[in-house]
């Protein structure tokens, strides 16, 4: 399959506005979820994921972390 410019353009916008920030904070179970369904090598950051306190917005506490890189990237559906 070829990708035409405009195709290609595309997508380079896409992924350079999509920026990984490593102190935003994320629902765990929601992590944790996504990760048991996900590739073998990436099962093993479920036990690495930090524990944080947070509360949603109606102010029901939750259960929050923070996640490495390469989770953000399969995330986003760009992790081959």
């Amino acid at each position: 399959m070829r990708l035409s410019e405009s195709d290609i353009q595309r997508i380079v916008n896409k992924v350079l506005n999509e920026q990984y920030e490593p102190e935003r904070i994320y629902d765990r179970a929601y992590i944790i979820n996504r990760l048991k369904n996900g590739p073998r090598e990436l099962k093993k950051y479920i036990k690495e994921l930090p524990v944080i306190e947070c509360w949603d917005s109606m102010g029901n506490p939750q259960t929050c972390t923070k996640i490495p890189e390469v989770i953000y990237v399969y995330l986003t559906g760009r992790y081959l």
